[in-house]
């Protein structure tokens, strides 16, 4: 819900916001719920999607809008589309959130792309990566990090927050909070307690499978707690609007994808003064060396994680400055970056 939460921070900066949402699909109950403007359209072709960008063009010129932003890689060719027929008087912004791994400097994606205005990454290396791999113009891409609004982290002790989820105060606790995904190797953390073979090391996982998918992930994860017995030592909390109570209740978060483009998830628990145990390698890596407070471990080895469990007496923030941390990641500062960089303008506040 990244993209719903920005727009409603650029609404409360003044600007007219409208959301392009795909028919029944949480987004588009959620942007209805919060009582934005949406057009609501089919989930269009992947590819060459003419008749669903010229429709969605008419909403979009009715409503005067002049800047779209997406954020899904299968967008890119829809939103070129739109401004093709628009002849670039609708800028597309592509804020990106997954990276990829092969090059991208085919000649019809080289195409599509000088059809974005600009191409916008979380990360540095995340802005390296694009420009090694496709022919993009080095002046329409930038690095705006992802926001967050601080003021929305509960006040909440470690103590409070475990009565509330009925959680052990003595328990060593490790969460992972986000998507059940196969990408997100929620096996490797199970494998690691299970290689620490200690009682009070518990997991909690908070989340739930992507709507509709047909993937058995979480029946192979449930299938290996009960093969190694851990079943009072790993719990399910599903899917949670707000996941602070969770942040104050961990010692430390648990980031097991091999490449984590950004990881939402490991600045909302550095900002709960949570450590982070996780991969050494995209967005992690990055986001660890800038602000330490927790261990980078090797990726797709069970045992790096369970060494790294161990240690977690030993994850103190002596090298992280919170404060620095805060200015760099307020969403304030992030919305202003949007604004000057990409829309060129300010503030209509």
């Amino acid at each position: 819900m990244n993209h719903l939460r920005n727009a409603l921070w650029m609404q409360m900066r003044g600007h007219e916001i409208t959301m392009v949402c795909t028919k029944s699909s949480p987004l588009e109950k959620a942007a209805m719920d919060a009582q934005l403007s949406v057009i609501s359209i089919r989930k269009p072709a992947r590819h060459y999607a003419f008749l669903s960008a010229w429709m969605i063009l008419q909403s979009l010129k009715k409503r005067g809008v002049t800047g779209l932003m997406i954020r899904n890689t299968s967008d890119i060719s829809l939103g070129a589309s739109i401004a093709l027929l628009s002849f670039k008087r609708i800028h597309i912004h592509f804020f990106m959130e997954l990276m990829f791994q092969t090059r991208k400097q085919q000649w019809y994606r080289t195409i599509r792309y000088s059809f974005l205005s600009s191409w916008v990454c979380s990360l540095e290396y995340m802005k390296e990566k694009v420009l090694s791999a496709t022919h993009i113009d080095q002046k329409n891409v930038c690095v705006i990090p992802s926001g967050l609004d601080f003021s929305q982290i509960l006040p909440f002790s470690k103590t409070e927050a475990r009565q509330q989820l009925n959680l052990a105060e003595e328990n060593v606790i490790f969460g992972m909070i986000g998507r059940i995904d196969r990408k997100k190797r929620i096996e490797l953390a199970i494998l690691a307690l299970s290689e620490l073979n200690h009682p009070l090391y518990q997991l909690i996982i908070v989340g739930e499978e992507t709507p509709d998918s047909s993937d058995s992930y979480l029946s192979e994860l449930q299938a290996l707690i009960q093969e190694k017995k851990l079943v009072d030592q790993v719990h399910f909390y599903g899917f949670h609007a707000k996941t602070s109570p969770f942040y104050h209740a961990i010692d430390a978060l648990i980031m097991a994808s091999d490449l984590e483009t950004f990881g939402m998830s490991t600045i909302e628990a550095l900002a709960h003064n949570r450590p982070v145990i996780a991969t050494n390698s995209g967005g992690s890596k990055e986001l660890l060396t800038r602000f330490p407070f927790g261990i980078l471990v090797d990726p797709g080895i069970p045992s790096s994680f369970a060494s790294a469990m161990g240690k977690i007496a030993e994850m103190v923030p002596e090298n992280f400055d919170k404060e620095a941390f805060q200015r760099y990641f307020d969403h304030q500062r992030v919305c202003e970056m949007i604004e000057s960089r990409i829309l060129s303008c300010e503030s209509v506040r």
